[in-house]
């Protein structure tokens, strides 16, 4: 099924896709549509239960993106731009990726 993003926007996705239940805050990659240079978009990753689980923004200076999570925490996150995935952070609130 397609899924329409607007630009400037960011898509958390989960890492399981064959059940409903499970961490999603684990392997989470934060999909990131049309991002304008010097621009900023919020995500929200809800847990399980509807609880907010972490919460933050992406922004772009150039080439470089940089995750920044104000509350909750993630691990083994990531960051695609474009159809290419940055490195997987395992933990830490912030995550830096120059895309070439």
């Amino acid at each position: 099924m397609p899924l329409y993003a607007a630009p400037n926007s960011v898509i958390a996705w989960g890492a399981e896709t064959e059940k409903p239940d499970y961490d999603y805050t684990r392997g989470t990659v934060l999909r990131v549509f049309e991002l304008q240079d010097g621009k900023s978009a919020a995500f929200t990753v809800v847990s399980s239960d509807g609880s907010v689980a972490a919460r933050g923004a992406v922004s772009r200076q150039g080439s470089r993106y940089t995750a920044q999570v104000s509350e909750g925490a993630l691990r083994d996150w990531a960051l695609e731009v474009d159809g290419r995935r940055s490195p997987v952070q395992a933990e830490g609130r912030t995550l830096t990726w120059e895309r070439s």
